[in-house]
């Protein structure tokens, strides 16, 4: 009876009941009013067509455009209202106006940089990501590379005991635990102390793992602490827009990126989806700044408080190039996708990807294979061990395709490979929180940062081969299914570029 207690006042299971009862009754009025008033179906037909052609005539991706073509034409009524409440980049005007006047006061600041020099088929990348990220190339940075969470995890924690002026937080995902704990005793020392700790989690990624009574205790504690588009129960143009970014900024002069959450899984403690194999990187210097400006704007939306630090003096540092990036659902500009398309374009020699998921559609898929016919040597490393059954579904459905243009595709044999990188030709690479699928190109806030002819880059090649040491090479003939699921697999597909 407590388990059925338990289940019946879960936030999210009221959330899901509330938002399909909502959906019910409003598809029930519309079929009624089909049904009362028959010249509605004309109605129903040509705002179908309208939206149709609005659709054909944007620049969104190409399988989101078919997805939505067959749904608005074959079922107006649920299309076009589901068009209503999904289409586009989910933000109202007014909402996307203001966040673009916050990004580009604070983040003008991030192109302020003197003049870097770099090799012509890099500098096309840099050059893209400063007009659009508003975020220019850096030197004086130096970088670790973590090959683990727990690696992470252990130099995070260090890190954030020698804090001097300010801790700054945002990740997706934040879940009571081990880690957890360990950072939240350290934070809330270091608030004690007078220092500036913020923090900003995604509401549906740690839905039902900070309440507001937690919250609360945080304060009095001295820690600020907001949440990131509160998960409600109302079928609203705003939930699907998540902030999937994981950051943490230390006195404004250490930056911390990744894949890795806030969370047991990722340092191994619980381990539900066998070894979870991630990584990050931490950036010491001028690139930790930059990040830093990439909180403060987010924060400044959500709370309206603008906050400028003093942007302090760093050393002269001569070990590599670096330029973070973020990416927004508020634009029509899928930088994400892009920055990954154009490295496998430009690779000469080899690329090498590490995704989760795969998730892709034409664009990228066109890339990723004529990169493999050009000769470039292409590689994806994948789990073996899903955390998602359905979302591994999509991801082998590609396989086929992209092993018969050269592709080399291996699984992860040891567990969960969570861990996003693209690296190629010993001299470019890029690792964030940006997955290979539609909900990080498409629908959330995501981070990263891209790398330039630096040591580290040596670090991340040495993770990646041992990496593909402990995987399963794919072949044609695993690649066989039976046609019931190649069309459970295809439905899949159509059905994940509207989520």
């Amino acid at each position: 009876m407590k388990r059925i207690f338990k289940l019946l006042t879960n936030r999210i299971v009221i959330t899901a009941l509330s938002i399909i009862f909502q959906m019910i009754i409003g598809f029930s009025l519309l079929f009624y009013f089909d049904e009362v008033f028959k010249y509605y179906i004309l109605a129903w037909h040509a705002l179908a067509v309208i939206c149709s052609v609005g659709v054909i005539n944007t620049s969104m991706n190409s399988a989101y455009k078919i997805t939505w073509l067959i749904v608005l034409l074959g079922v107006p009524v649920v299309g076009v209202t589901l068009f209503i409440f999904l289409y586009g980049r989910l933000f109202t005007w007014l909402r996307k106006k203001r966040m673009l006047s916050i990004t580009q006061s604070l983040e003008n600041e991030a192109c302020k940089t003197s003049n870097i020099t770099l090799p012509r088929r890099l500098k096309r990348q840099s050059d893209y990501i400063t007009r659009y990220a508003h975020s220019a190339p850096l030197k004086n940075t130096r970088a670790r590379y973590f090959p683990s969470g727990e690696n992470f995890f252990s130099a995070l924690l260090e890190d954030i005991k020698a804090a001097q002026s300010r801790i700054y937080m945002e990740y997706f995902i934040i879940k009571d635990g081990y880690m957890w704990g360990e950072i939240k005793k350290a934070l809330i020392e270091k608030a004690q102390k007078g220092l500036d700790i913020r923090i900003i989690f995604d509401d549906m990624g740690s839905v039902e793992q900070i309440s507001k009574s937690e919250m609360r205790r945080l304060k009095k504690q001295g820690i600020k602490i907001i949440t990131f588009n509160p998960f409600v129960p109302v079928l609203s143009t705003v939930t699907n827009n998540r902030d999937h970014r994981k950051l943490c900024i230390i006195d404004s002069k250490i930056a911390y990126c990744g894949g890795v959450n806030l969370a047991d899984e990722y340092i191994n403690i619980n381990a539900r989806f066998g070894h979870w194999k991630d990584c990050a990187i931490a950036l010491y210097g001028e690139a930790a700044y930059t990040n830093e400006l990439f909180f403060l704007t987010l924060w400044e939306y959500i709370t309206k408080e603008k906050i400028r630090n003093e942007k302090p003096s760093f050393e002269l540092i001569d070990q590599g190039i670096y330029q973070p990036y973020t990416d927004s659902p508020m634009d029509s500009e899928p930088l994400g996708e892009n920055i990954y398309i154009n490295i496998i374009s430009n690779a000469k020699k080899y690329v090498y990807i590490s995704t989760p998921y795969l998730i892709i559609g034409d664009e990228m898929i066109r890339a990723i294979t004529n990169a493999a016919k050009c000769g470039v040597d292409v590689r994806i490393v994948v789990p073996h061990i899903p955390d998602k059954k359905t979302v591994n579904q999509i991801t082998k459905s590609h396989y086929l395709r992209l092993i018969s243009a050269g592709v080399k595709i291996y699984e992860y044999k040891n567990g969960f490979n969570h861990s996003k990188i693209v690296i190629s030709d010993d001299e470019i690479a890029t690792i964030g929180s940006v997955n290979f699928d539609f909900r990080s190109f498409y629908l959330s806030f995501e981070n990263g940062v891209v790398i330039y002819d630096s040591p580290v880059i040596s670090d991340i090649y040495n993770d990646y081969s041992a990496m593909m040491q402990e995987s399963i090479p794919i072949t044609k003939q695993m690649c066989k299914a039976s046609l019931p699921k190649r069309i459970i697999r295809a439905m899949l597909a159509a059905i994940a570029s509207f989520f």
